[in-house]
C-alpha cells in the first residue's frame, strides 16, 4: 500500500495534466456541487478517526484555516498529487501564520484505509502530526456524505480502484468554506494561496 520514495519522486516529475485516478476527467466536470455560502461543514456530523486513532467531527477542527481534500490510500497517480499538493501550499504560507493552518485528508475507502494505513501514509509523506490529519470515516454513507458537501463525487470499480474526481477546500474556523479549486497540480493553486494568506 504504501508508495516507495522513488515512485513518488517519478510521479512528482509528470505533468499533472497528464496524470489522474481513471476517469477523473469525467468527474472533473461533475465536481462543482459544494455546501451552499453560509452553511457550516461543522454541521457534518460524521464520525472521524485519524491516523493516530484519535475520534473526531469536522466541528472538531478549529484552525483559523484549514485545508481538506479527499484521496484513498492505494491510489498511486492523482492522490500523491494531492498529498504533495496540500503540503507544498502549506510550506509557502510564511512561517510566522502557518500555525493558524492545518491539513484535513479525508479517505474515500473506509474499511480499507484505516488509523494504522494512514499513519504508514503520513510517515512516508512526512507529514508532521500536529498540521496535517489523514482520517477516515467509519461507513461509506458518511463519507458519501463528506464528499458530497466537499464537491468530491467518486465511484468503486469493480478491480478496487476508485474514480474520483480532486478537490480543494478551504474553510475558515467557523466551517465555511471560502474558496476551492479542482486544479490537480503539486505546484499550489495561487487563488487558494492567496486567499490563505489573506485570511491568516
Amino acid at each position: 500500500m504504501l508508495m516507495k520514495p522513488i515512485l513518488l519522486s517519478i510521479l512528482l516529475s509528470i505533468s499533472a495534466a497528464s496524470i489522474a485516478c481513471d476517469d477523473h476527467a469525467a468527474h472533473k466536470a461533475a465536481s462543482a456541487v459544494a455546501i451552499p455560502s453560509g452553511n457550516s461543514l461543522y454541521q457534518i456530523d460524521a464520525p472521524l478517526m485519524d491516523q493516530q486513532g484519535n475520534s473526531f467531527k469536522l466541528a472538531d477542527e478549529q484552525a483559523k484555516m484549514t485545508i481538506i481534500s479527499m484521496f484513498y490510500g492505494d491510489c498511486n497517480l492523482s492522490c500523491p498529487i494531492v498529498m504533495e499538493n496540500v503540503k507544498r501550499t502549506i510550506e509557502a504560507v510564511p512561517l510566522v501564520q502557518r500555525k493558524n493552518i492545518r491539513a484535513l485528508l479525508i479517505s474515500l475507502n473506509p474499511g480499507i484505509d484505516t488509523p494504522k494505513s494512514l499513519a504508514g501514509l503520513a510517515k512516508v509523506h512526512q507529514f508532521d502530526p500536529t498540521t496535517y490529519r489523514l482520517a477516515v470515516s467509519d461507513n461509506d454513507s458518511h463519507t458519501r456524505q463528506i464528499a458530497a458537501s466537499l464537491g468530491v463525487k467518486y465511484r468503486r470499480s469493480a478491480n478496487g480502484e476508485i474514480n474520483h474526481n480532486t478537490r480543494f477546500v478551504l474553510m475558515n474556523q467557523q466551517g465555511i468554506i471560502i474558496k476551492t479549486s479542482d486544479t490537480l497540480s503539486i505546484t499550489p493553486d495561487p487563488e487558494i494561496l492567496a486567499t490563505i494568506k489573506a485570511n491568516l
